[in-house]
């Protein structure tokens, strides 16, 4: 079946234009926990809801971090603005500790001589220190540059790479050669060169990192933005109904469903075979960045029909006044491992 991606629309919005069901005492208690969390705590449920997330995944590593740094970590909290924070005190493993906080995406705090905690160091302020799928890349080549996502850190016959999609790179044909096209961060750092890629059927790419960054991608990590990243631990077959979230420089960390599965989209004058079909929002910068379920990899994002929108929230109200949704396409990464013998994701 061919999909054109331009145009594909699927009917989403039946539900929400139907007459709304009448309260119940459920329905109630929800308004009255939001009107207390707001009139108590200035927080929406969508505040409290993500602040208990962090919290949680803050006391998951405290109990990591006080077994692998004892005589550093003196305790957790989260500040005013429901950023997690790590204090440390001198010890032996303080600079092992401080390099694990900050990788795990929370502030590192100090503990003063008067024993109150005092933040220091976020893990935003070291945006260089790590770089995780879902971050924003630029490959050049010449005059020509295209502005996409890491997808997912690995290793290529043992070499470190990062996997993203094969049309971000403007001239794929060079790839692995003198000319391929060359790879930055958005500050215009040298991170690589383009090794290899697919643009017609599979759309991927290998990028051969740079020694003198490839420490920045010895990690499994998928960036959150506001909370502690998601460590990648396999691989996982895209099943119709499956939740599943993707990362992108320009949309951020989204979720949604899998509403198809192996179908053929025509996007442009390219051809995406065995795709995966989404209910997520993507636009222009999002290619090329992972697309997970739980933590497992699912596939790089390739295409979206609403890409044209230069916001998601365009996007869904053209889709509430036109009855269409919008669509995600990504390549599966069970297809780019096929496609890749020597290629292997960074897992724990």
């Amino acid at each position: 079946m061919i999909v054109r991606a331009a145009v594909v629309a699927v009917l989403l919005t039946s539900a929400a234009l139907a007459t709304a069901p009448a309260a119940t005492a459920q329905d109630t208690v929800a308004v009255t926990l939001a009107d207390a969390l707001q009139r108590d705590l200035g927080l929406t449920e969508f505040d409290w809801h993500q602040r208990s997330a962090v919290a949680a995944d803050l006391t998951a590593f405290a109990d990591r971090a006080r077994v692998d740094f004892a005589d550093s970590v003196a305790g957790v909290r989260l500040d005013a603005t429901g950023q997690g924070v790590v204090d440390l005190t001198s010890g032996t493993t303080l600079d092992a500790a401080r390099a694990a906080v900050l990788r795990a995406g929370f502030a590192v705090g100090t503990v003063t001589a008067d024993g109150a905690p005092q933040a220091t160091l976020s893990a935003t302020s070291i945006a260089d220190a790590t770089s995780s799928g879902g971050d924003g890349i630029v490959a050049s080549s010449g005059t020509a540059g295209l502005r996409c996502s890491v997808g997912f850190n690995g290793t290529d016959s043992g070499a470190p790479v990062i996997v993203t999609a094969g049309h971000c790179d403007p001239n794929l044909a060079a790839a692995g050669t003198s000319g391929a096209s060359q790879v930055q961060g958005l500050d215009g750092s040298p991170l690589g060169t383009v090794a290899r890629g697919s643009l017609d059927g599979h759309d991927w790419s290998v990028v051969r990192l740079n020694d003198d960054v490839a420490d920045r991608f010895r990690n499994n990590d998928i960036r959150v933005p506001g909370a502690a990243p998601l460590d990648i631990t396999g691989v996982a077959e895209p099943v119709v109904g499956m939740p599943v979230c993707k990362a992108g420089a320009t949309t951020g960390f989204t979720c949604g469903t899998v509403t198809a599965v192996g179908r053929t989209v025509d996007v442009g004058a390219r051809v995406l075979r065995d795709a995966v079909v989404t209910d997520i929002c993507a636009l222009q910068g999002d290619s090329g960045g992972p697309l997970v379920s739980g933590t497992s990899a699912v596939g790089v994002s390739s295409a979206s029909n609403v890409g044209q929108y230069g916001q998601c929230a365009v996007a869904d109200a053209v889709a509430f006044v036109s009855g269409t949704g919008p669509q995600l396409f990504a390549t599966p990464m069970s297809k780019i491992l096929e496609d890749n013998p020597g290629l292997r994701l960074r897992t724990s």
